[in-house]
């Protein structure tokens, strides 16, 4: 047996008192005058040896209490077999898992502020000249340097909750990397403080300890894990109009073991209510809920879903962008055109055309348009071939309309598959020689809210099947025998929609047909919406939007109120690709301002990962069946602060006894009192 504070034992001197009134005190002799005491002399033999009795049992409960006081105070306890360890090495690696998901609660108390205190508790059952290194889910930092106790509290008040979820196996490499990096293989101890959730943590069958470090694991696990979120949003048409009524669809998620009854969910769009629904669910379960809503001037708009849920509230709202009516800029390059394109376009105020002979075209403004339709071409030029594909390369999409006398080579180079002059394309043009085109079928999207019925004998139009291709890409529209009218290539997000027949009334009669405005609305509107995403993720590493009038030596920020941010970036065309920083923003919706302009290049909304609002965790026994055979790894089941003192002292410091001391001393000085108090002197 051992003491943390020997030097107390110089109380045990204190003994000496009881000592000294003993034998001053109830040893002295007492006169009592009787006028014959001869008839006494046996009953005070008895009385005397009774009295002395009670006297020593009396010395000896004070002796006792004194001692084991004493004791308490110099602490004594029993050194563990594991306490040789800590004096190993002196390098203490923290890892602190401070995501979202520990807004949950234990007992009234929030899992995040029980870890930090957890980690103030590691810092005093180590001794004074023990270097600390804590590592949390953002990585920042040089994650190499160890530093003293004092500079570990004050890391820990600039701590707060981090977007960026990270995999176990990750911050052990960089753990163990920068033990390494200290001089430092062996001995070491390792603390992984987390509530060890599931969907984030990664594979815990990955993580292969090894027998040199000892390592420490502290599951904060909360009382329960109930929580409702918005998992995700999107709209039924993409694209918006104004003054019309949009239908939102909303998927909400419970994650708990209990129903829910009469909660509110709200739309606002730009901090206005415009739509709200009231949701019942069953626990373990997901819901989509639709959300009608109409807006009234078109631009950019910044929106999100709200709902009230407790304690973990991250994911209680869910941010994005819409935009109402965008301007899509058509550019349409023919060869002795006509106006049957131009008048598709012209009815809707959104859609702003330009139309070019192909003699005198600008190629550069090819880079500004969202779609480029190439009408009756017969040779597409190097230069205009290469100007094509730049365009096409950064998100631009493409029509071809055929000419009556292509270059097929030239047509192969922009299409990337070998095209040529259909067998069974009649040469005279006769009507006969034309084909009926087949109705479209209802499981392609691109046809999605064109027809409310489609029937076999519905009207449809009829072509001469002019040009084909191999059986690539997606056939829109086909003719009766199954050949390809309308079929599209698709690169990343742009798109060649290729016709097989030319727009001349001699080939087919489509442009003047009740199908041909839907078909090229369609697919102007898909050309504009295509990159325009509702929100982003922080679990996603890059975030790509499209900005008009960008150049590549432009710099962007994000901005949201007093808060700036510039971020890294890369411009690709009209594009601009931001690395989605993950430890610096909060959820919300930023503007995209051009640092040197200012000119606002739109909104762009971020939102938080959904596997931290999925709250299953890895309970302490499935945490031992990964790790409890290895004899260096301790898991710990009381993640309170102090009870996880307690756990670690007994488990790798000593045994402490002063408890039973106390309890010792109490005893005794209860007992001295019952001799006092009920034996009496006789």
């Amino acid at each position: 047996m051992n003491f943390f504070a020997p030097f107390y034992l110089y109380g045990l001197s204190l003994i000496a008192v009881p000592v000294i009134i003993h034998f001053f005190n109830f040893q002295r002799a007492k006169k009592v005058y009787f006028t014959n005491v001869a008839f006494l002399t046996s009953i005070k033999e008895i009385t005397n040896s009774r009295n002395k009795i009670k006297n020593i049992l009396v010395l000896l409960a004070r002796i006792l209490f004194i001692t084991f006081l004493v004791l308490a105070f110099a602490r004594p306890f029993i050194p563990n077999e594991n306490s040789g360890s800590l004096s190993k090495s002196n390098l203490v690696s923290i890892y602190f898992d401070n995501s979202y998901s520990l807004q949950n609660e234990l007992d009234n108390k929030r899992l995040f502020d029980i870890g930090k205190n957890n980690i103030e508790q590691i810092k005093k059952v180590f001794s004074g000249n023990t270097r600390y290194q804590l590592i949390d889910n953002s990585f920042e930092g040089n994650v190499n340097f160890f530093y003293e106790g004092e500079k570990l509290s004050d890391k820990l008040l600039e701590l707060n909750f981090s977007n960026a979820g990270r995999k176990l196996e990750n911050v052990y490499a960089r753990q163990i990397d920068g033990l390494r990096n200290n001089s430092s293989d062996n001995g070491n101890h390792i603390f992984w403080i987390s509530d060890f959730q599931k969907s984030s943590i990664g594979d815990l069958n990955q993580i292969l300890t090894d027998t040199s470090n000892n390592y420490y694991l502290i599951p904060l696990i909360p009382n329960q894990s109930s929580n409702l979120y918005i998992d995700s949003v999107w709209l039924e048409t993409p694209f918006i109009k104004e003054q019309e009524n949009n239908i939102l669809k909303v998927k909400i998620v419970n994650s708990g073991d209990e129903d829910i009854e009469g909660r509110v969910v709200k739309l606002f769009i730009d901090e206005k209510q415009v739509s709200s629904a009231t949701i019942n669910m069953e626990s373990n379960a997901r819901k989509e809920i639709i959300m009608n809503f109409s807006v009234y001037d078109s631009g950019e708009k910044s929106c999100k879903i709200e709902l009230e849920d407790f304690p973990v509230n991250f994911d209680d709202e869910y941010h994005f962008t819409i935009k109402v009516a965008p301007k899509i800029r058509i550019i349409n390059i023919a060869d002795r055109g006509n106006n049957k394109i131009k008048d598709v376009y012209s009815s809707e105020s959104f859609f702003e055309i330009n139309q070019y002979e192909i003699s005198s075209l600008d190629y550069s403004v090819l880079n500004t348009a969202d779609l480029i339709i190439l009408e009756n071409i017969q040779e597409i030029d190097n230069a205009l071939l290469i100007s094509l594909q730049r365009a096409y390369s950064n998100g631009t999409s493409i029509i071809l309309f055929p000419a009556i006398q292509p270059d097929l080579d030239s047509y192969t180079a922009l299409a990337q598959y070998p095209i040529s002059i259909a067998e069974s394309s009649s040469k005279n043009l006769e009507v006969d020689s034309k084909m009926g085109l087949a109705p479209p079928t209802m499981e392609i999207p691109f046809f999605e809210g064109v027809f409310e019925k489609v029937s076999p004998s519905m009207s449809m139009p009829v072509a001469v099947k002019y040009l084909e291709w191999p059986k690539v890409g997606t056939n829109l529209l086909k003719f009766k025998n199954e050949s390809p009218f309308l079929t599209y290539f698709s690169q990343n997000d742009s798109k060649l929609y290729m016709f097989t027949s030319p727009l001349d009334d001699k080939f087919s009669d489509f442009a003047k047909h009740a199908l041909f405005v839907p078909v090229m609305y369609k697919i102007a509107l898909s050309s504009k919406v295509k990159n325009d995403r509702l929100a982003f993720s922080f679990n996603e590493n890059i975030a790509s939007i499209s900005i008009d009038s960008v150049t590549k030596n432009d710099i962007f920020k994000l901005v949201n109120g007093d808060f700036e941010l510039i971020p890294s970036q890369q411009i690709a065309g009209n594009n601009l690709n931001l690395n989605v920083p993950k430890n610096n923003l909060e959820s919300g919706t930023y503007r995209i301002e051009n640092s040197k302009t200012k000119r606002n290049g739109g909104l762009i909304a971020f939102n938080y990962d959904k596997s931290e609002s999925q709250l299953e965790y890895y309970s302490t026994e499935e945490l031992q069946t990964f790790f409890g055979d290895a004899k260096n790894v301790q898991i710990f089941a009381a993640p309170d602060e102090e009870e996880f003192a307690k756990e670690f002292s007994t488990k790798n410091i000593s045994t402490p006894l002063w408890r039973y001391a106390l309890l010792l001393a109490l005893l005794f000085l209860f007992v001295e009192i019952l001799f006092i108090r009920f034996w009496k002197d006789a």
